[in-house]
């Protein structure tokens, strides 16, 4: 639309501007008008399209902050269940991650598609190359305690944790504006 805006402008302009010297002792009115109607459409048009940018950029601000949380909830999260590491039941640990992980792990990636106009698609590969890492060894963690493997849950838990500080660091760099 924005596009189409801009084209609209400047044809308005090269026309009305071409109509007023064609004829140096008479202007077409009709046609002066006509092409000056063409221009103020793509003014119009800009102008309209000006307010679906900021909503955008406000919906970006929104997705990267939801992520920043979900990366810190889950961190906190995650070191909540390791430090808990010799009183849970092994089989208690999948419903801690349902409880705990899951929902954050839902909604960092409901968000994902606004690091890609925000840290570009690198950064975006960046980023999710390690949550995605991080959230397979949660799953794995959440399969090993249903079957009762408590050394591999911990194993799995400990990688995640790695693979979410990963994510994160990774994040607060692409977040922290190049001076």
């Amino acid at each position: 639309m924005r596009t189409a805006g801009h084209v609209l402008l400047w044809v308005g302009v090269l026309l009305t501007s071409f109509v007023s010297v064609r004829e140096a002792a008479s202007i077409d009115w009709l046609l002066y008008g006509v092409t000056a109607a063409v221009g103020v459409a793509g003014v119009v048009l800009l102008r309209l399209t000006a307010g679906v940018g900021a909503s955008e950029a406000d919906k970006l601000r929104a997705g990267i902050d939801a992520m920043r949380a979900s990366l810190t909830a889950l961190r906190e999260r995650l070191t909540g269940i390791e430090e808990r590491r010799q009183t849970l039941d092994v089989y208690e640990i999948k419903d801690r991650i349902d409880e705990q992980l899951a929902p954050e792990l839902a909604s960092f990636a409901d968000a994902r598609e606004a690091m890609i106009p925000s840290f570009g698609m690198q950064g975006y590969a960046d980023v999710m190359t390690r949550f995605a890492g991080a959230e397979r060894m949660i799953n794995r963690a959440w399969s090993a305690s249903a079957d009762g493997y408590v050394d591999e849950v911990w194993i799995c838990l400990e990688r995640a944790s790695g693979l979410l500080d990963e994510a994160r660091a990774r994040f607060t760099e692409l977040e922290t504006p190049k001076r």
